[in-house]
């Protein structure tokens, strides 16, 4: 019998799931289940993944970050597909991924087609890291600051238009940030607002920076929004949080280059890599390039029917 093993955040989102519900599904599927819960200090040790056929992640973004981290330094264990099941309250990779938000309705098929998701390294003169969504400098690192001091809505939509707003304070004072970039043979100077290197095309609480960014495209979308943009940024946020915005107001901000590897510096700002604010990154030299292996994820996961 077929064996997947649940990786589960058990605080993930609301909290209304539980390890016995997760067996449940994956038995009721027809396969062999291992149980391991990531508020367990050691809970990597736990993973058994020489024996496992698939993976059923439970959680959100955080958490799918934290078992790739285990994944990607493993060889070939990273290959092992995912089910993802969404608990957080952003959940931007599932939603790239077309996959049902509904939680009670997922059903395990390990013969479902499968997606390549891609991730960047990270090399600065810190240390080494890795990006599933997105990494940058200006003002979303200082957003997720704002953000930390703030008390969250649970609900997504709730959540999103808090943020925008947080946004539109931030876009009054802040001071935009030189920065270098050389990427596929040119170099690019200026005075930036928002440098950003985007996997998916979703960053933050589900707002859309990318549209066009997919994490199987074979490469990254740098994107970057100049300071003489200020002001029809503030317009787009304003438009967001009415609900009347449209891809077609973002193109005319954001300028979008595809690449596949970059050299990046931007003073005086700090960065973020996906949702964490990196404080030790500051003012460093980054070097950004695709990973020449990847993720699996079952994708186009449907709701059971009732």
């Amino acid at each position: 019998m077929k064996m997947v093993q649940i990786v589960h955040n058990p605080t993930a989102g609301s909290g209304e799931h539980n390890k016995e519900e997760l067996i449940e599904i994956i038995e009721a599927s027809g396969y062999r289940a291992q149980y391991v819960s990531t508020d367990y200090v050691f809970w990597k040790k736990q993973l058994d993944l020489q024996e496992t056929d698939a993976i059923l992640l439970a959680g959100g973004d955080g958490t799918v970050r934290k078992l790739a981290k285990n994944l990607i330094k493993k060889d070939p264990s990273h290959m092992v597909p995912l089910h993802l099941m969404p608990l957080g309250t952003a959940n931007n990779i599932s939603k790239v991924l077309n996959v049902a938000q509904n939680k009670e309705h997922h059903e395990i098929d390990l013969n479902r087609k499968t997606t390549n998701f891609s991730y960047g390294k990270i090399k600065s003169t810190v240390k080494k890291d890795f990006f599933l969504e997105s990494f940058g400098f200006g003002i979303f690192p200082k957003l997720i600051s704002e953000m930390k001091k703030r008390d969250s809505p649970d609900d997504p939509d709730e959540k999103l238009k808090q943020t925008l707003q947080v946004l539109l304070e931030i876009l009054k004072s802040y001071k935009p940030k030189k920065a270098k970039i050389k990427t596929s043979g040119f170099k690019i100077k200026g005075v930036f607002l928002l440098v950003e290197i985007m996997n998916i095309k979703l960053i933050g609480p589900n707002f859309t920076l990318a549209p066009n960014a997919h994490p199987a495209d074979d490469h990254f979308d740098l994107v970057l929004i100049p300071e003489e943009k200020r002001k029809d940024l503030e317009g787009y946020i304003r438009k967001l949080i009415e609900n009347k915005a449209c891809h077609a107001d973002l193109e005319k901000i954001v300028t979008v280059l595809p690449v596949q590897k970059a050299n990046l510096k931007c003073s005086g700002s700090r960065v973020h890599v996906d949702d964490t604010l990196i404080s030790d990154y500051f003012g460093s030299k980054f070097k950004i390039k695709l990973a020449s292996d990847h993720l699996r994820f079952f994708t186009d996961v449907p709701e059971k029917s009732p």
